[in-house]
């Protein structure tokens, strides 16, 4: 790693313990802390659950395989986009009508205490693991580009990330998201923009589409590629409309907000992800 690296990523990581402290006065009861108090605002928040759907995967995985068959990865995003649409739509406005602070009290709300300390304890375990998978990832995104030492981003990133949640709430990992989601788009975008004039520009590119056939490489049968595709779709909006993921409807002022900003997060998904991965491919 360069010493211009170095100096990018510590300036970053202070950058962003700095903004985690400025917000950290917002929170002043377990409300402020869990949701916001429900008075965040909606780009806000937009921002916040925009972030929440990208990994190390995205950029990496993901652009590869985008770059190996094309359309075929985008469909795990529309899948997202067309679920938060979905819950625009439905789900929001009822979901925030319920007035409780945490998805936890909704499950109890609607199914019972039972149900609600099953599902708490079995997402104590889940939730681990997932984040100890993605830390992985990130280890070896960043071992593979930085050579940085695997177990000194899975500690260094681990101890930041709790750090900032637990130093104030929704609010600082709101404030920090909005942060990440606007050196994203500068970076894709100046990046995305530098790709497309080296291809020689957008006629080139979809010249240049990497198989014969929008299914990708290797699909023998038609019918498996338009299974998985229904599949997913159907999966990513389940997965955004489910009792745990409908949090991100109660940190909003009202309903109006909460359909606001899942508008603003499924056109930033549809548009900014294709643009991005094919780019970034």
């Amino acid at each position: 790693m360069e010493l211009i690296d170095g100096a990018i990523v510590i300036g970053y990581f202070t950058f962003v313990l700095f903004a985690a402290l400025a917000f950290k006065r917002f929170t002043t009861d377990s409300s402020g802390f869990i949701r916001g108090g429900g008075a965040m605002m909606w780009w806000m928040a937009g921002a916040t659950a925009f972030m929440t759907q990208f990994s190390a995967w995205t950029f990496t995985g993901a652009a590869a395989k985008a770059y190996e068959d094309g359309l075929t990865v985008l469909f795990i995003f529309w899948g997202n986009a067309l679920g938060f649409l979905v819950a625009a739509r439905y789900f929001a406005a009822r979901y925030r009508k319920m007035r409780v602070e945490t998805a936890m009290e909704a499950i109890k709300v609607r199914f019972g205490r039972v149900s609600e300390q099953v599902y708490t304890w079995l997402s104590f375990p889940l939730t681990i693991m997932s984040a100890a998978i993605w830390l992985n990832g990130l280890a070896l995104f960043t071992a593979a580009v930085f050579n940085i030492d695997l177990v000194v981003t899975i500690v260094g990133v681990g101890l930041l990330v709790t750090f900032i949640a637990a130093s104030g709430g929704s609010w600082t990992v709101s404030a920090t998201n909005v942060i990440q989601l606007i050196l994203l788009v500068a970076i894709t975008m100046s990046v995305g923009a530098f790709a497309l004039l080296e291809v020689g520009g957008t006629v080139t590119l979809i010249e240049s589409y990497p198989t014969d056939s929008y299914m990708g490489s290797n699909m023998s049968y038609w019918q498996v590629f338009w299974l998985w595709v229904v599949m997913m779709i159907l999966k990513q909006t389940m997965n955004t409309n489910n009792a745990l993921s409908c949090y991100r409807f109660l940190v909003t002022t009202n309903e109006r907000e909460a359909k606001k900003r899942l508008c603003l997060l499924a056109s930033y998904l549809f548009w900014g992800l294709s643009c991005g991965l094919f780019l970034h491919g």
